[in-house]
């Protein structure tokens, strides 16, 4: 018969694996999200994963998502995504290791959703 400790510990691995588990599921449905951008805006520093981009406004020129930690000297090997002009939700799932700087193209009107970590 298994003691009380026993019982205990199983419980207690039970719990620890359905945090671990949880923690893994929040970070792939996102646990943030910007508020509305219309110009370049540093949203984030640090590691994480974008989860989608809510492109409210389309506009009429293309944006761009870079894993950057600032929005000074923006290079092309740090675009991660390319925001289209046409009005949606696009789900993404990329990691950033650096942070996410946010350029929205000529009258776009955007929202960003992520996870850090």
């Amino acid at each position: 018969m298994a003691s009380l400790d026993d019982i205990l510990t199983t419980q207690k691995n039970g719990v620890v694996g359905i945090n671990g588990l949880t923690q893994t599921f929040l970070r792939y449905i996102g646990t943030n999200t910007s508020q509305s951008l219309s110009a370049t805006t540093t949203v984030v520093v640090g590691a994480g994963r974008l989860v989608n981009v809510s492109i409210v406004d389309g506009g009429s020129a293309d944006g761009y998502i870079y894993n950057a930690n600032s929005s000074s000297g923006l290079a092309n090997s740090q675009k991660l995504a390319v925001m289209g002009t046409t009005d949606g939700v696009v789900a993404l799932n990329l990691v950033f290791t650096s942070g996410l700087v946010v350029v929205p193209g000529t009258g776009q009107l955007v929202n960003v959703t992520y996870s850090i970590g």
